[in-house]
């Protein structure tokens, strides 16, 4: 894997594969202090990587400052 650096953070491509189709994601950013991937439900729609709220749990995420996404587990 290539890590470059853009702006002093840490940026690499992924692909992702899922029930037999694969989506290449360039500008993804590491984050070293996270124990969790989050990924933009828009960006892997198109594999048809959708968010199951019946099987999903609802999460609030905290980031540096304290502000808080909603996320699913």
């Amino acid at each position: 894997m290539e890590i470059r650096m853009e702006d002093g953070l840490p940026i690499v491509e992924i692909t992702i594969k899922y029930k037999g189709k694969e989506k290449n994601l360039r500008n993804v950013l590491i984050d070293t202090g996270s124990s969790n991937t989050i990924l933009d439900t828009d960006a892997v729609a198109d594999i048809d990587l959708f968010i199951d709220p019946i099987k999903g749990k609802a999460r609030r995420m905290y980031g540096v400052g304290g502000e808080s996404e909603l996320c699913y587990e």
